[in-house]
């Protein structure tokens, strides 16, 4: 049975949902142009002091693979809250920005302060519980150039490959897919799975597998293009987006990046076989395509490559026809 990954877009919040007042009322907002920006700190669990800067406009938290910010807590829903960003016009004209949080309709529900909410205001302080999680809110202070330029790669690039993180490369295919509307042309992307990742954690530790996501950080940077971009995807999954790249050309790259990977093993990084992966190719022409339905034609490519004997790419040979909903 082919193996099922979520690869559910987030959903657009509901404009006449009520706003839940338990930290809305007098709550505190700031200004596009102030020098903060809005801040979780993780305050309990193995991310404990852990900040999340939110440079994007929406985020969404949970335990499923398909969240922005994962929480591996079984307490915890696939998607479990929405954060979003909003800038508001008050009656004097002044425009702020406000954080607003939403309840996904969690099992277990969202409770901010120890109170039970739906939808709420964020003010600075405001502690979120998510199972066993603890997030507190607030702003940071992000008036020195060089501290931005930090807290925007913090959020953006995964600390141990260098390259995208999920939720950074997510937002590159949409914005690629939603191009094709007004400018058509081709757009692929590669989804690769790291093969018997797994048993080489279990066998030769955490470092070992350390290395191998390290190697292939390596790997995607010296054989991508400076408009193609590269991210991690999940735990020992990457995904590679090439804009302007047909079905021929995106194989070629694939092939390429199968066999450097391949032979790239040295000494001096600790790896005691040669690391493979299997590689799904999928592609669309001109503007009828979505970023949902690459992904999903990506993984099942993937699993052929898989079942087919590993370390190999295959391709999905259908185009996307239809354009889907993000």
């Amino acid at each position: 049975m082919q193996r099922q990954r979520g690869r559910t877009a987030v959903l657009e919040e509901s404009e006449r949902s009520p706003v839940d007042q338990t930290t809305a009322k007098d709550g505190e907002t700031f200004a596009p142009g102030m020098p903060a920006i809005p801040t979780f700190t993780f305050l309990s669990g193995e991310a404990l002091g852990k900040e999340l800067p939110m440079l994007q406009s929406r985020l969404t938290l949970g335990r499923g693979g398909e969240s922005d910010v994962l929480i591996m807590d079984p307490a915890v829903s696939r998607r479990h809250v929405l954060l979003t960003r909003k800038n508001v016009s008050r009656r004097d004209g002044k425009r702020v920005l406000k954080v607003v949080l939403q309840d996904l309709g969690s099992k277990n529900g969202t409770l901010v302060n120890y109170r039970s909410v739906k939808r709420v205001v964020l003010k600075p302080g405001d502690k979120i519980i998510l199972g066993r999680a603890i997030l507190k809110f607030e702003y940071r202070d992000v008036a020195d150039q060089s501290f931005y330029e930090e807290i925007y790669r913090l959020a953006t690039v995964d600390n141990l490959t260098s390259l995208l993180n999920r939720s950074a490369i997510t937002r590159f295919l949409n914005d690629e897919v939603t191009k094709r509307l007004r400018y058509p042309g081709s757009l692929s992307i590669l989804m690769i799975d790291l093969d018997e990742f797994k048993q080489l954690n279990d066998m030769h530790g955490h470092l070992a597998g350390d290395g191998a996501l390290r190697l292939i950080g390596d790997v995607l940077r010296r054989n991508l293009r400076a408009q193609d971009k590269g991210g991690r995807f999940g735990g020992d999954e990457f995904l590679v987006v090439l804009p302007e790249t047909g079905i021929d050309g995106a194989v070629a790259v694939a092939e390429r990046i199968r066999a450097d990977l391949e032979t790239a093993v040295c000494g001096d990084q600790g790896l005691p076989r040669p690391v493979t992966a299997s590689i799904g190719v999928a592609t669309c022409a001109d503007n009828a395509c979505g970023s949902r339905c690459l992904l999903e034609k990506a993984d099942a490519a993937v699993y052929r490559a898989k079942t087919g004997g590993k370390n190999r790419v295959e391709m999905y040979q259908e185009t996307c026809e239809s354009r889907e909903e993000q």
